[in-house]
């Protein structure tokens, strides 16, 4: 009885210290997504501010080339551009391939090369010392990101907006997956409504004046950034006009790998500004909401999972010695039942929202644990991997 009692009294403070940020957040997202989405002013090219693109690398040779090529495409005066390549140690030909592909459209690109890999974070901290006085926007692209035409453009109109500090763009995903959905959804009530604290670094730009040095040993470089930025007072945005896309992740180890690294630096990023949660009008709250999301519920997920399993196999065991379980014990049992069956109908791939939805949360929240668990153990995962499944050459 004192059993049973205990591991669903944990079953149910759990699930209500997961779910009340979660419906706190979604409702104040529908609320936030009726007002009007902001978006830049027209602007001359003459007005357009100057921009330094940085391309960090660390084994890029697949892709570099390619990824040159699309930036120096993009429609932006050439005088108010310049493209900076920072490498972290690569030990494959990407340096080679860029100083050639430098000298063969006669760019003029900067190559930085770091003595060691560091990590992104530590890149783009080496970036921002080459930053030159005449230089209004620190943009950071991926090498794997494929930017749609007029991204430099839109980032140039909005940082003509002197309130703007910071703008990423979406990826273009024509069969979006569920995580990506609501991901996408709660990012655009945020810039809405204020700022959203998580950025995109497929395609990321910042106010030069507004930077400073982030946090070396950690990831999640571009959502240190927008914090950073939102921090000096100027908004962080996400615009669903501002495109890219990226050729697909398919080995299930790398997707894996790299959501639970994308994970740990959230987790510990939001986990630092704690004392900033719920402080500060609206973005005290979405700052706060994210945090619990990333930094707390996950572990009542897993609380709440080893309870459950707990109590069903106490009440098992009553039913097994011949007791009869309470209306309390049935109920639980019923809802776990429910949960269990939305699972595995999400799994089997039908297009059943909530069940997709249900797979996905759990699995997002998983990861998150398992990040934050490796780096309890020591295992920092801001040296990033390249994956190959989706680096193969172009």
């Amino acid at each position: 009885m004192i059993e049973r009692l205990a591991f669903l009294t944990v079953q149910v403070g759990a699930t209500l210290v997961v779910t009340l940020p979660l419906i706190i957040h979604w409702m104040l997202n529908r609320k936030w997504m009726r007002l009007p989405p902001p978006s830049p002013d027209a602007c001359k090219d003459e007005d357009l501010p100057t921009l330094c693109i940085v391309i960090p690398t660390w084994n890029e040779g697949n892709v570099i080339e390619s990824k040159l090529d699309d930036t120096f495409a993009q429609r932006y005066p050439e005088s108010k551009r310049r493209i900076l390549l920072i490498d972290s140690a690569s030990t494959d030909d990407t340096v080679s391939i860029a100083r050639d592909w430098s000298k063969s459209n006669k760019c003029n690109m900067e190559i930085v090369v770091m003595p060691a890999r560091l990590g992104k974070s530590a890149a783009m901290n080496r970036a921002m010392q080459e930053l030159q006085d005449d230089d209004d926007v620190f943009i950071m692209t991926d090498a794997e990101a494929t930017l749609e035409d007029g991204a430099l453009r839109r980032i140039g109109r909005w940082m003509k907006d002197p309130s703007i500090g910071a703008v990423c763009g979406c990826i273009n995903e024509t069969d979006q997956s569920t995580y990506r959905g609501w991901y996408r959804w709660f990012r655009s009530g945020e810039s809405r409504a204020d700022s959203t604290p998580i950025f995109e670094g497929s395609i990321a730009a910042y106010r030069a004046s507004a930077l400073h040095p982030i946090e070396a040993g950690a990831n999640a470089d571009d959502s240190q950034l927008a914090v950073l930025v939102r921090n000096e007072g100027l908004r962080t945005i996400s615009d669903e006009s501002i495109r890219f896309s990226e050729a697909p992740i398919t080995d299930l180890r790398e997707r894996h790998e790299r959501t639970v690294r994308r994970g740990q630096g959230l987790s510990r990023h939001f986990w630092r500004h704690r004392s900033s949660w719920f402080r500060n009008g609206r973005w005290g709250t979405i700052l706060g909401l994210n945090g619990l999301q990333h930094s707390v519920s996950p572990w009542f997920v897993l609380i709440g999972i080893l309870a459950g399993l707990a109590h069903a196999t106490t009440v098992l065991l009553i039913g097994w010695f011949g007791g009869e379980p309470m209306l309390l014990d049935r109920a639980m049992l019923l809802l776990d039942a429910v949960v269990l069956a939305s699972l595995g109908v999400g799994l089997t791939g039908l297009r059943v929202p909530l069940c997709a939805s249900a797979v996905a949360f759990l699995a997002q929240n998983l990861r998150l644990v398992q990040g934050m668990i490796l780096l309890r153990f020591g295992r920092s995962l801001h040296q990033w991997d390249a994956s190959k499944s989706n680096r193969l050459r172009r």
